[in-house]
This record gives C-alpha cells, structure tokens and sequence, in this order.
C-alpha cells in the first residue's frame, strides 16, 4: 500500500518532532547542571566543549543559578579531553557570567598535563579557584558555606 503526499508529510512531521526531541535530550545530558547541596552547583563537562555547546552550558547554569540562588558552582572539567585556547576562553566566559549573578565559581578536574597546557598557552587564570578533583572541590565550598562534614566515628559518643 502506498502512502499519499499527506501521508508521507505526516511522516516526515513526525520523525522531525522525534529528532527535535533526541537532540534536546543529548543537549541536557550533555550539559547537566546538578544541584549538590543547597547554594552548591556542580557542572560537570565531558567531551569537547566549542562554542555552541559553551553557550548552551553558560545559559543552563546561569538559569540554574537565579533558580537555586545557588552561591557555589563547581566546573569539573575532568572530563574534557583537550583543554586549549579556545576552550579555556569559553570557560572563563562561564566562570564570569555566573560571578556577574554572584555566584563563586571552582573549577575542579585539573590534571598536571592541563596546568602546563595552560601555562604554556598564556592564559591568564587571574583569580580563578582551581582544585584538582571534585572531592577538594566540595570541600572547600562547604567551606566557603560555613558547613562541615565530619565521620560518624569521629563524632564523641553521647
């Protein structure tokens, strides 16, 4: 049985909503802004990062910034393969839009290989907060927040 024009139309509606869909779900969990603890975002960031992808992360976090009114956020760049010029470029550009909502930005996931990347390139980190893994990261942010966490078997019994 052959479809019509309308059916084939319909068709070709229905498989552009689909991939329309599949590509707002690969946005979102490609660029996932968590809320670890409250006042605490974390953005971790896998793969490349080019300037799509960079404006698509800057304008989830700072939504998610006004909507927690969160004062922390992590950046893990852990995950990134490759951090040169370009990227470094685009992750200062999100460290000072989220400083302009007033939001201290960290940024975690630093290997040596990336420092001396870094370095050599010239970028300049001015007065950027780097910690090497996402666990020194929390640390210091309840630090920041006035919390802290303390082992169970390190609390006096009652």
């Amino acid at each position: 049985m052959t479809q019509g024009p309308n059916g084939r139309e319909q068709q070709m509606a229905a498989q552009g909503a689909s991939i329309a869909s599949q590509r707002l779900t690969i946005e979102e969990l490609e660029t996932p802004v968590l809320e670890v603890w409250e006042g605490i975002l974390a953005l971790p960031i896998i793969g490349t990062v080019d300037t799509a992808r960079a404006q698509t992360m800057t304008e989830r976090l700072l939504e998610k910034i006004v909507s927690t009114k969160s004062e922390i956020v992590i950046l893990d760049i852990t995950g990134v393969p490759v951090v040169d010029t370009s990227v470094a470029r685009h992750l200062l550009e999100t460290v000072t839009a989220a400083r302009l909502l007033g939001a201290e930005v960290l940024v975690v996931g630093l290997t040596s290989r990336t420092a001396i990347t870094l370095v050599h390139l010239g970028v300049d980190l001015g007065d950027l907060t780097t910690r090497t893994t996402m666990a020194k990261g929390l640390e210091l942010a309840f630090a920041r927040l006035g919390l802290e966490i303390r082992r169970m078997k390190d609390q006096a019994p009652e």
